[in-house]
Parts: structure tokens; C-alpha cells; sequence
């Protein structure tokens, strides 16, 4: 689309102000019409100019003279904006609060890469970037063992032992770190915590990671899916694209560090930093901020005794997951669980004690074929997990805490039972009625009473009546009987729902690569590192949920009361081609379908 130039003078204006405003707003208009590839054919004409330019920065500039100083610029920092030169002097000097700026040395030719410990710099601890006074020149570091870091041609590392290795987003850093001695002097560990570094041991202190990089690399798992070991390789290219292979491998450190990071996360953000208790089972996890909770977001003090029941009711959709299986640890014994129930997956003794005690009785269904029902004897090979099932709220989509199982022989009832029963006790005090949506749901409601009677590990909220019913596009895989009595649109209350949320909840945990839970490190992880991966996903995906509620919420209202007032309209012209008798004869049996 090409828009025709006009000629425009001040007199087609009543004031020079409107005419400059109009100029801009054509202007605007102009460059709002441009396609991607209009961008891409002015580029073309740029650029080798850019290319040149490009090429310019990777020389000194013809006054080689340091930033701060007139003494000679040796050093260049590719991390300062514009990538000043600096002298050796003021180079130590600018970068004693930035230890992990990438610089480099000038030859004569060329550049080389290089790095501010290898200029002397320094960092000082517990004296806010000063000396300690109690160091003396004889300090030695609390590793006695020396380190065996790698160094080769283009990797800036010094093979010191006084050196300590830091990793963060710029790459793989050798810095050389002068711990606080005085007496009242936290430990050196505590010390590294201090200042933003995460020590990868406690004795031994050879290797730390920032703050930003444990984040990033957590942010990365959530947003992109990488994995520990991608994630690590990258920083090893950007220490040294030439030459990564040189770059210490600190993949497994990572990788356990990235787990003790995440709990501390988890802790501080539900508030347990404050209160010096242990959280309880799901309490590292968020739920559902519309769905009622008495005591967070409802009150059923206040609830009028003519409200109807399904005002206070909590919807529930039941789903397993097959992909996300878990291979038999290598030596289960020896396992650490940091978060073991606290998050989304169930604690794992008393689960496990139920599977032990319910009976494994394979019911047939009696309705049309299900996978669920016919296939829960499907084969489990060299698998600790077959998959994972668990339910989430059905109207928003949020994954319930404490009630995700592993499943160890296809999706049976004894592990949806104990789901069930773990969601449908998370803060439902006085609630007394439920919606529970499941794809087999005509089977396996009829067997839940039975199973829950005949297990002491298994328990119903008392006084709770559970409403069973089958999501909208499952239900017409069924025969024709569990449409009208299990379909959502014939349950009073359950208001305009699809019940098949679950569904999309799985499909971002299901491709190959995002997220990190089926690829096949995940399948190889420890169980616990496994689960608490889980947690940190769904709680993750509750929370992106729980930051768009109110403008899906809004958006939502504004579609049901357009939706009421269609349906009135069409109500009242249906009314209009009616004879009495025959809506007095409509009203009766409608009133008779709500009373049965």
C-alpha cells in the first residue's frame, strides 16, 4: 500500500502547531503500514556500511587513550557501554563493584582476551569491599586441596589456587576472593551468600554462581525448556566461543545448586523466611485465587441460607498424563528429597503405603471403550512412573495442590482415588458441595464410595456431596445415557463449562523439548529432583494464570451478560409464537427436570 504525497502550507492550517502535528501523525501513519520486509529491503541498502562499522569497533581507536585518565588504554571492556579503553590502574579501579565484565588486552595487532583478576583485582568481604584487617599478606584460602582448572589459548582463566571459580550470565569467571577473618566473621560460605554467591560446597569452596545466573538459568527451564546441560554448555561458549571444551565443566554442580536455589525461592515466597516453622503438605504451591477457599477468599460465616449450593461449590477436572514417565533410579536409597509434599506432587511415604493396602481390581467398563479403564494394565517395562495424573480447578485451569500421583501401572483407580481425595480436602472446610469431571467418570465414580471406605488412607470432606460428570468432548465417546446424566450442560450449577481444561494443562509439559519434563534428562532424574521439577512447572503455570485472572475474569462477564441478554431475546421471541397452555405445560415439565 503506497500513500500519495501532499503538499501542505501553513494556510490549509489555522496555527504552524497543527500543521507540525499533522505532519507527525501522517508521518506515524506511514510507518505503521510497513511490512517486515519493507524493514528488510532498507537493510539491504545499509548493509555493508554496517559491516564496516562493524568491523572499525574491533580495532583501537585512533587515540588509544584510557577513559578516565590520559595514560594509555590497554584494556577494552565489552560489558561497559560503548566498550571503553582503560588503563591497568583505573580498569581495577572502575570494575571493583563488577568483577564480571568480559575485557581484553591490546597486542600491538589484535585484542586478546583476557581477565580483571589477572590485572589484580581483588574482592574483599565483610568490610564492604575493604581489606580485612586481620589479612596478612601470608592468607591462605580455605582450600587446601588446589584447583585443576584448565587453561588454554583465548580461555581467561587463571590456574591459581587462590582463585575461586564464579559462574553467572557473562560466562565462567576465576576471581580471586579474600574472605573476612575477624572473629565475629559469618563462615565462608555464609560469607559468599553474603554478597550474592551461591557456594557449590561448604568446605571446600572452589566454585559459587551468582544470584542471576540460578534465576536465569531457572527462568530459562520455565520459558524455553533448557535443560541443566544446555544451559551450562552456553555458558561455556560464551567464556570461550574458540575454544568452550577448555571451560571447566560445572554442569552437575549446576544442576544441584539449581535445586537448593529453587527451594530457598519457594520458601521466601510463601512467606516461611518470616515464620521459623516447616511448611505443611501443598503449602510451596499456589491454587486458584477465584475458586472458593473459606478462610483465604470466602467467608461462610456470612454465606445467606438462600443461596444456592452451587454458589459454594468447587469444580474439579480429573486427568492422567501419559508421557510423563520417570525411569527406576540408579540407587533409590540414597535420594535427598528437599520438598518432598510440599508442593504439587502428593508426599510420597503415605502414598505409597496406600498403593501397598488398596486392592487392584481392574473394572471393565460396561460403557464404550476407554483407554483409561481397559488400558490400566498397561505395561510398565524398566518404568517407575508410567505418567501422572492429578485434577486442577475446571473453570480456570489450575492445578490443585498436593493432589498430583505418579502413576506405576497405567492410570488406575487407586491412584486417582487418592488424587481425588488430596484435592478435595485442600481448603474445602464447610464447602459441601463438588463437581468432579473425568473422562471415565460413569465408571469410576460408581467404585469411589467403596474404595475410599475400604482404604484408611482415603477420606471424603464429611458432608460433602461429590456430583460426578464427563467433559463435553469426551461425554460423545460414550453411549447415549451418560450424555443426558453426566454432560455439563444438564448439572445445576456448573454453568457454561467444557471440562476438557485439563488438557491444555498437559500439552505445554508434553512437547519434546519445553519445559524440561519429558526430554530425557528428566526421565533419568533422581526422583525427588523429578517431582520437584513438576512443582516448580505447575506452580509456575498457576501463577501465570493467577497475574491474567482479572482481565480473563472481565472479559468473561462482559461475554456472559452479552449471552444473557441473546438468550432472553430469543427466550421471548420463542415465547411469543407459543400458546398458553402449551409455555404453561413448558414451565411444568422444566420445573420437574429441576426438581428430580
Amino acid at each position: 500500500m503506497i500513500l500519495e504525497k501532499s503538499t501542505w502550507s501553513l494556510v490549509d492550517f489555522a496555527s504552524p502547531w497543527q500543521a507540525h502535528h499533522s505532519f507527525i501523525w501522517s508521518h506515524f501513519l506511514t510507518l505503521s503500514i510497513k511490512s517486515q520486509n519493507d524493514y528488510l529491503r532498507e537493510w539491504q541498502y545499509k548493509t555493508e556500511d554496517y559491516l564496516d562499522l562493524l568491523l572499525r569497533r574491533e580495532g583501537p581507536p585512533s587515540n588509544r587513550t584510557c577513559s578516565v585518565c590520559p595514560k594509555d588504554g590497554v584494556y577494552r571492556c565489552h560489558s561497559c557501554m560503548g566498550e571503553p579503553l582503560f588503563c591497568t590502574h583505573c580498569c581495577r579501579t572502575v570494575h571493583s563493584c563488577m568483577p564480571f565484565h568480559r575485557i581484553s588486552q591490546w597486542t600491538g595487532g589484535f585484542f586478546e582476551d583476557t581477565s580483571l583478576t589477572k590485572i589484580g583485582l581483588e574482592i574483599h568481604l565483610g568490610h564492604q569491599g575493604k581489606p580485612c584487617p586481620e589479612v596478612t599478606d601470608d592468607w591462605y584460602n580455605t582450600d587446601d586441596e588446589g584447583d585443576n582448572f584448565a587453561e588454554g589459548q583465548w580461555v581467561p582463566l587463571v590456574n591459581d589456587p587462590w582463585t575461586t571459580m564464579v559462574v553467572d550470565t557473562s560466562g565462567v569467571h576465576s576471581l580471586m576472593i579474600r574472605f573476612c577473618r575477624c572473629a565475629s566473621a559469618l563462615g565462608p560460605d555464609m560469607q559468599l551468600f553474603e554478597i550474592g554467591l551461591f557456594p557449590a560446597s561448604f568446605t571446600s569452596l572452589k566454585t559459587a554462581f551468582t544470584f542471576g545466573v540460578l534465576d536465569d538459568f531457572l527462568l530459562d527451564n520455565l520459558e524455553c525448556g533448557t535443560s541443566a546441560m544446555n544451559y551450562y554448555s552456553k555458558l561455556r561458549r560464551i567464556t570461550s566461543s574458540v575454544f568452550p571444551h577448555l571451560v571447566p565443566d560445572q554442569y552437575r554442580e549446576l544442576m544441584r545448586v539449581g535445586r537448593q536455589w529453587r527451594q530457598l525461592k519457594q520458601l521466601k515466597w510463601h512467606g516461611f523466611g518470616h515464620e521459623k516453622q516447616k511448611p505443611k503438605a501443598g503449602e510451596l504451591a499456589l491454587f486458584c485465587p477465584a475458586c472458593p477457599q473459606p478462610g483465604v477468599n470466602v467467608n461462610l460465616a456470612e454465606r445467606n441460607v438462600s443461596d444456592p449450593a452451587w454458589l459454594y461449590s468447587r469444580s474439579l477436572v480429573m486427568d492422567g498424563n501419559f508421557k510423563a514417565e520417570h525411569m527406576f533410579p540408579a540407587n533409590p536409597t540414597n535420594e535427598v528429597a528437599l520438598t518432598d509434599g510440599l508442593g504439587f506432587m502428593v508426599g510420597d511415604g503415605r502414598y505409597k503405603l496406600h498403593l501397598a493396602e488398596a486392592q487392584d481390581i481392574v473394572h471393565r467398563s460396561d460403557c464404550n471403550n476407554h483407554r483409561a479403564v481397559n488400558q490400566a494394565n498397561t505395561s510398565h517395562h524398566n518404568l517407575e512412573a508410567t505418567g501422572i495424573g492429578g485434577c486442577a480447578c475446571a473453570r480456570h485451569g489450575c492445578f490443585v495442590p498436593h493432589s498430583m500421583v505418579d502413576f506405576q501401572k497405567g492410570e488406575r483407580q487407586m491412584n486417582m482415588d487418592y488424587a481425588l481425595c488430596q484435592a478435595l480436602g485442600y481448603n474445602t472446610d464447610g464447602i459441601d458441595r463438588a463437581l468432579t469431571f473425568y473422562d471415565i467418570n460413569c465408571q469410576y465414580h460408581k467404585h469411589l464410595h467403596w474404595q475410599v471406605e475400604e482404604s484408611p488412607y482415603l477420606d471424603l470432606p464429611w458432608g460433602m456431596e461429590v456430583i460426578p460428570g464427563i467433559g463435553l468432548w469426551h461425554v460423545h465417546g460414550h453411549q447415549d445415557k451418560c450424555y443426558v446424566r453426566y454432560a455439563s450442560n444438564f448439572i445445576t450449577g456448573a454453568a457454561r463449562i467444557d471440562s476438557e481444561i485439563m488438557e491444555t494443562l498437559w500439552a505445554p509439559l508434553n512437547i519434546i523439548a519445553p519445559l524440561n519434563i519429558i526430554s530425557p534428562s528428566a526421565r533419568g532424574m533422581s526422583t525427588p529432583h523429578r517431582k520437584e521439577c513438576l512443582d516448580f512447572q505447575m506452580n509456575d503455570c498457576n501463577f501465570m494464570k493467577m497475574i491474567r485472572m482479572s482481565k480473563f475474569l472481565c472479559r468473561k462477564f462482559k461475554e456472559a451478560v452479552q449471552g444473557v441478554r441473546d438468550s432472553q431475546h430469543t427466550f421471548d421471541r420463542l415465547s411469543e409464537t407459543a400458546d398458553d397452555d402449551t409455555l404453561v405445560k413448558w414451565e411444568a415439565e422444566a420445573a420437574a427436570a429441576q426438581d428430580d
